[in-house]
């Protein structure tokens, strides 16, 4: 008896690991997609800043973003939030449009 529970014991265990590890996988794809489609997002934006000639400092003054924040969300090592991109895009005279679709299989 004792036997039996240790090895279910040990099962579960390595099961929960495995689960572990399986969601950690699933939070990382995520992150990764939601950077990727944030920095087509961001492209864009700094694009258009730069159709408009418009600096940095220049979104600061109407957004109220530090330049150096601008200039990270800019490098695209992190993913904005909705408000900082609605706020960029407003500055520009543009508005981020949303909807909610089915997801791609790959």
């Amino acid at each position: 008896m004792l036997i039996s529970m240790e090895n279910n014991m040990r099962d579960y265990q390595m099961e929960k690991e495995a689960r572990e590890k399986r969601i950690l996988a699933y939070a990382e794809d995520i992150q990764n997609r939601t950077l990727a489609l944030s920095s087509e997002i961001v492209k864009e934006l700094v694009d258009e800043r730069h159709r408009q000639k418009m600096t940095q400092k220049d979104i600061a003054d109407i957004t109220g973003i530090q330049t150096s924040n601008l200039a990270r969300l800019e490098s695209g090592g992190r993913v904005p939030t909705l408000v900082v991109l609605q706020k960029y895009a407003a500055a520009l005279g543009k508005h981020i449009d949303l909807k909610l679709c089915d997801k791609v299989e790959e």
